[in-house]
C-alpha cells in the first residue's frame, strides 16, 4: 500500500455503533495507524502496538503485539490488535503495512458477534479514511 503524502495527514474518522454502545476513531498518520475503541465514554484503558513483518524467504507473515499501557492480563485486547492488523495488511500488498496503535476499553468480555462487528467497523472506517487520503493526493 502506498503511503499517503504528509499534506493529506492526519486524517481522522469516528463512528458510534450500538449494542453495546462503542465509539470508534481511526486516525491515519504518515508513519502509523491509530484506532481507538471505547465502550466507556471515550476513555482508553489499554494501548497496544502491533507490527507486521513479511518474510520473502518463506512467504510468511509475522505479527508482533506489545502492550504499551494498561491491562496486561486480558489477552482479548491483543487478539483485537492482531485481527485488525491482519485485516489491514490483507487490504494492501501484504508486505508494506504501517504499525497499528490500538487503544481499547471494553465493558466486559466480547461475544463473537461483537468482536466481528468491532473489527469489521474498524476496517470499514480505515478504508474510508484511505479513500479520503487518496482523493487528496
Amino acid at each position: 500500500m502506498k503511503r499517503p503524502t504528509p499534506a493529506a495527514l492526519p486524517t481522522s474518522l469516528t463512528k458510534t455503533i450500538e449494542n453495546p454502545e462503542t465509539e470508534l476513531c481511526v486516525t491515519i498518520f504518515s508513519d502509523r495507524i491509530q484506532i481507538l475503541v471505547s465502550q466507556k465514554l471515550g476513555k482508553i484503558g489499554t494501548m497496544l502496538s502491533c507490527t507486521h513483518e513479511f518474510s520473502q524467504i518463506d512467504n510468511s507473515h509475522t505479527y508482533h503485539v506489545e502492550n504499551l499501557l494498561g491491562n496486561r492480563e486480558d489477552a482479548l485486547n491483543s487478539v483485537y490488535a492482531r485481527q485488525i492488523m491482519e485485516q489491514i495488511a490483507g487490504l494492501g500488498d501484504g508486505i508494506n503495512c504501517p504499525p497499528l496503535l490500538l487503544g481499547i476499553t471494553l465493558k466486559g468480555k466480547s461475544s463473537q458477534q461483537e468482536f466481528k462487528l468491532i473489527v469489521n467497523e474498524s476496517l470499514s472506517l480505515y478504508q474510508e479514511a484511505i479513500k479520503i487520503i487518496s482523493s487528496n493526493n
